[in-house]
């Protein structure tokens, strides 16, 4: 198994909590960390939580259609009277 560098901006309290919790049982903030968030998908998957329901307003992102040269020229147009 590779490891790899996670950074990641957390509240102090939560922070503070998850040092104690390590200090506890005898481990480091690094093996506490990978440990909580590995229990934390497992729970997330026995829960059935699906994407579905992560994103219930069914949301999608819109994709406008590319300028026409017309509409290029007349922006063109605009930006120059800006000049």
């Amino acid at each position: 198994m590779s490891t790899a560098v996670l950074n990641v901006k957390i509240d102090e309290a939560l922070k503070e909590k998850l040092r104690h919790y390590a200090e506890v049982n005898n481990e480091n903030l690094s093996v506490t960390t990978e440990k909580l968030l590995l229990l934390a998908f497992e729970a997330a998957e026995e829960a059935g939580v699906s994407e579905a329901e992560i994103d219930n307003q069914h949301t999608e992102e819109e994709s406008a259609a590319p300028l026409t040269p017309k509409e290029i020229k007349a922006l063109r147009k605009i930006l120059k009277k800006r000049k």
